[in-house]
């Protein structure tokens, strides 16, 4: 504030002599930071300051500041053009930051007021489809300014202040019965919320619930880098960030969720994945807006249809680094003055799963993923758990009335309780990525896993081919498998779910849809059951089948060629073996590619299977497909930093 304001403001008002400096400070930042709440007392809005204010901002000014009304009012007539001169967007989460110390003054006077630190409107003052049909009629301004203002409580997890109370504002158009919301709109008429396609920097993430972007951001990291699970997400937010000294200053009458839960973790990270796809797809020039369901039963249910819309997209070539290539994974070579372009991936499987219908190769989606059934195959959960037996079962069992199938159940039931099988939970649980700090062994009951039992006890695994013994299955069934495509430079290119095995011709259709035209496949393409794909597509009948792999090395990798396959297997010799082509080798005989480039980003992704072994397949997919998003772009930038000239191939060049 200039010195030469204080000055006029204390000829002009007298009255203002007594007051200290640091009040008349305070005053200029406490009415910058409440500039979108004193904007909506114009109407229409002027872009300056209201020759007055409401009684409640004048009455939490009057007491923030320790002064009398009459003074307020003074304070008011002096400095408000001066404190008008910047002052916070709808959406203004820098300026907040800067305001920090105003804080207390909110929680301890402002609540109370329907007044608060947070106060989140529309981005708009009047409605734009209106102004878009109407834009020719005079006063256009004053006839489309939005009115019939509704506000409520609100909680928002912050970066820098953690979990602080707020309020947001919805307002209302009468010419189009249109309601705007501090993220998006809704037609009376509509059964859709029309997200505004501007950057936010606070997301509702339920009703009464919204997150800074920052956070949600933040959440993603850790989760990309680290394999944190949304339960310790909001665990070290809980504990880190939180300021427990918030909730001392509130009035009694407050009563929204300080905590963040595990609900809000996810419900954030959802939405800001959606927001960020919608931003990406516009900065290439789609037109499209996200548009979710505005009467859904949950906010989960109000993003599904959004994350399956995107999911889908993902299948095949859906990856925004599928066209990947650099010096590590393709090789450029001169022939007769042709340049010639040699891409290298290796495609594996690692064992991430969710839980799914319990029929052999049955995709359909599960209703909960409690069930062990999709909707099409419910009836099966009246059938008998013993393999091969068609009989009903008996209320409160899994089992028929034959005595030996009970007795398999029986045991089943037994073994849970006995201390051996307690051990083997806990070397279940820590077999695989440690992702919750206060796990237990009841993290993952055993009688809810896929369990086999037959009549010599407890099977580890599958039935195997000739096993003739009575066996059955409790517990759910999950997905066999993640296939994973990536360069020989560690880029994932794409990867599917297999349900019911990592079989040859899963492996084909994979490709297949990943690389759907010839000219998009990549000249060599390395597994570890290379001689097995071969062999099926020397025998297949169908031609487009037979051939589409002509032009393709099909090597087996040079570790698993030396050590797992059989040196007395002709076909493999013949067809696999990575010395046949000459091009895989440099001059100097070393290889050109790394062949085992899938195996070491197994590692990186098999620390999901903690996270998403409990997830429903919507958000399974969008959470995989996110985290290797994530991980390409810190690979092209470390692949940039290292001179291995990352670049994408135009995909129209090879589609």
């Amino acid at each position: 504030m200039l010195l030469a304001a204080v000055v006029e403001a204390l000829n002009t008002y007298p009255e203002l002599s007594t007051l200290h400096y640091e009040q008349m400070t305070d005053f200029i930042g406490l009415v910058r930071h409440l500039k979108p709440t004193l904007s909506r007392l114009e109407t229409p809005y002027t872009g300056t300051p209201p020759a007055s204010l409401s009684v409640n901002i004048q009455d939490f000014l009057a007491v923030s500041l320790g002064v009398e009304d009459d003074v307020l009012k003074h304070m008011w007539a002096a400095f408000r053009h001066t404190a008008w001169e910047d002052g916070l967007s709808p959406d203004g989460l820098t300026a907040h930051k800067e305001h920090t110390k105003y804080l207390p003054y909110f929680l301890k006077h402002g609540l109370s007021r329907n007044i608060a630190f947070y106060m989140l409107y529309p981005p708009l003052l009047v409605c734009v489809e209106c102004m878009r049909h109407h834009r020719s009629s005079k006063n256009t301004s004053l006839r489309y300014t939005l009115g019939e203002e509704v506000s409520h409580p609100i909680t928002v997890f912050t970066a820098h202040l953690g979990i602080v109370p707020g309020i947001a504002t919805s307002a209302y158009c009468r010419k189009c019965n249109t309601r705007y919301y501090p993220n998006y709109y809704v037609h009376t008429q509509a059964t859709v919320r029309s997200y505004y396609t501007h950057s936010m920097t606070i997301i509702q993430t339920s009703q009464h619930y919204y997150m800074a972007v920052d956070v949600c951001e933040f959440f993603t990291s850790m989760m990309a880098n680290s394999w944190t699970s949304a339960t310790n997400c909001a665990r070290i937010y809980n504990e880190s960030l939180a300021d427990l000294s918030v909730q001392a200053d509130l009035p009694a009458s407050w009563h929204n969720r300080l905590r963040m839960e595990i609900e809000d973790v996810w419900m954030g990270f959802y939405l800001h994945g959606l927001l960020n796809d919608i931003r990406e797809r516009r900065d290439s020039g789609e037109e499209v807006v996200l548009e979710l369901p505005h009467d859904a039963a949950s906010q989960g249910e109000r993003l599904r249809p959004a994350l399956q819309a995107r999911n889908q997209r993902m299948i095949g070539p859906g990856q925004e680094n599928w066209s990947h290539a650099c010096n590590l994974c393709c090789w450029i070579s001169t022939d007769a003055g042709t340049i010639n372009q040699l891409r290298s991936v290796v495609v594996d499987g690692v064992t991430v799963g969710h839980p799914c219908c319990a029929v052999l190769n049955c995709a359909s989606p599960l209703d909960s993923v409690k069930d062990h059934h999709c909707p099409d195959h419910l009836y099966l959960d009246r059938v008998c758990a013993v393999l091969d037996c068609a009989n009903d079962v008996e209320s409160g069992f899994k089992t028929c009335n034959i005595l030996q199938h009970r007795n398999l159940e029986v045991y089943d039931r037994m073994q849970g309780k006995a201390m051996f099988q307690l051990k083997r939970r806990l070397e279940r649980v820590r077999a695989i990525q440690t992702n919750d700090a206060l796990s237990s062994t009841d993290a993952m009951p055993e009688a809810d896993q896929e369990v086999y039992i037959d009549t010599d006890g407890l099977c580890d695994g599958k039935p195997e081919t000739g096993n003739r013994k009575l066996r059955a299955r409790f517990g759910r069934k999950r997905t066999h498998n993640e296939e994973l495509c990536v360069s020989s430079c560690g880029i994932i290119l794409g990867r599917a779910t297999f349900f019911g095995s990592e079989a040859p011709n899963g492996v084909r259709t994979f490709l297949m849809k990943l690389f759907p035209t010839p000219a998009s496949l990549p000249g060599v393409i390395w597994h570890d059951n290379n001689c097995q794909i071969v062999a099926m597509l020397d025998n297949d009948e169908d031609e487009h089948l037979r051939r589409y792999f002509d032009n393709c090395a099909l090597p087996v990798d040079v570790f698993h060629f030396k050590s797992k396959h059989k040196e007395g297997d002709l076909n493999c010799g013949r067809n696999c073996n990575p010395s046949i082509w000459k091009d895989l080798q440099t001059s100097e005989g070393k290889w050109r590619f790394n062949s085992s480039a899938a195996e070491q980003t197994n590692a990186w992704f098999g620390g999901f299977q903690a996270i998403v072994r409990e997830m429903q397949v919507d958000g399974y997919n969008f959470f995989l497909d996110e985290m290797i998003k994530r991980r390409n772009r810190m690979m092209v930038t470390k692949l940039q930093a290292e001179g291995q000239a990352p670049y994408l191939i135009p995909r129209d060049e090879i589609l």
